[in-house]
């Protein structure tokens, strides 16, 4: 089959981008008698990981990600024209896109409805306009949705009312060419080209925002610690760009005493991100909600331990590991941090969260694509 892909994902390889860029790699190697086209807008290299797969083609759209009313349009008419001009079966929409209409069968992924979740996660506009107009559409005019955990399949049942026979969930995983154990001179390597120390360092990645990541309580325990006068020789380091009210985070931290040892690291290309995943001590990622959590999942690939919330789809990734807490009780996350920073235990633990990891797989996920996408021929 000829399967048209909107590659509208963002001008930086990040969480959705990242996905895609997995899945469709499986599925070409998988199914090399399918040929599958990703739309791309034009500032956007992240696909550069797919050029050498002989049935994935990539073509530039002229759309830019910095303008949204070109992307919104060009879902509606130069996506639409594109299946039909490259003779596509059907079409997948892995990213939050207006789908007003359909030219051929149409598969989208719903990755989560943080915006039923969290209150303030968005501008108001925005947030309107996803709860009321495109969430809703692509669940009413998509012929299947794919979702990434049990939590968001059950969002999507009750905040869009799509029937459950609709939904197939399609578990993600990390990404084996970044997110692996490396040797340690490796990881001290890179960490020392950002000033850190291997296991000197708590991690945080993803968009520095408020509400939604809850950075906050991220940065609240680390300053509770200080102020305690507990891991002053280590640091918090936080990967990601600015979100939105990122400015409540950046005062937080000019007025907490340790602003010189919280350290913002922006965006960090691949061949250093694993790498420093794996010479963090742990990783921190308290977020209220997330779809699928994929950057925990990511450090304990890594052989990293991470404290997450008990929230949404972070059970599900924790398995049987007690790695769980209240995303607003700093004292149970300090507890738990301790706990999992005790050097008497933390190979174990390191090796119990690696292990957990492996149970995840893009192999696997892609197989379950592929079955989706033929049940709509």
């Amino acid at each position: 089959m000829v399967v048209g892909i909107s590659g509208y994902v963002g001008n930086r390889l990040t969480g959705i981008g990242r996905v895609l860029v997995n899945v469709v790699r499986e599925l070409s190697a998988q199914n090399p008698g399918d040929v599958y086209y990703i739309f791309k807008n034009d500032d956007y290299d992240g696909f550069s990981q797919l050029e050498g797969a002989q049935n994935v083609r990539l073509v530039n759209t002229g759309v830019s990600k910095e303008s949204g009313m070109k992307n919104l349009l060009w879902h509606q008419y130069g996506f639409q024209r594109l299946l039909k001009k490259y003779s596509c079966d059907i079409a997948y929409i892995p990213n939050f896109s207006l789908l007003l209409w359909k030219v051929v069968p149409t598969a989208v992924t719903i990755h989560d409805l943080i915006e039923f979740n969290v209150p303030g996660k968005f501008g108001k506009m925005r947030m309107f306009y996803r709860k009321y107009i495109c969430d809703p559409l692509m669940a009413r005019r998509s012929d299947v949705i794919l979702t990434v955990s049990e939590s968001s399949k059950r969002d999507i049942i009750k905040y869009l009312k799509a029937p459950e026979s609709k939904i197939t969930v399609t578990p993600n995983a990390s990404d084996d060419s970044v997110f692996r154990k490396y040797p340690a001179d490796e990881c001290a390597r890179a960490a020392a080209r950002y000033g850190l120390g291997a296991k000197d360092f708590f991690l945080f990645v993803g968009t520095i925002d408020y509400p939604g990541k809850n950075i906050k309580a991220v940065v609240e325990t680390y300053v509770s610690f200080r102020k305690d006068g507990l891991f002053a020789d280590k640091k918090l380091a936080i990967i990601g760009k600015k979100g939105y009210n990122a400015e409540v985070i950046m005062s937080l931290v000019e007025s907490s005493g340790f602003k010189d040892d919280i350290v913002f690291l922006g965006y960090v290309p691949d061949e250093d991100l694993g790498r420093l995943c794996g010479a963090a001590l742990l990783m921190l990622y308290l977020s209220h909600y997330e779809g699928f959590g994929l950057p925990v999942l990511e450090a304990m690939s890594c052989g990293t331990p991470a404290v997450c919330s008990d929230t949404s789809s972070f059970p599900e990734i924790a398995g049987d590991l007690d790695m769980c807490v209240p995303p607003e009780d700093i004292e149970a996350i300090k507890r738990k941090v301790l706990e999992f920073a005790d050097p008497a235990r933390y190979e174990e633990l390191s090796n119990a969260m690696y292990e957990r990891s492996r149970q995840f797989s893009w192999s696997a996920s892609a197989g379950i694509y592929h079955s989706v996408f033929e049940s709509l021929i």
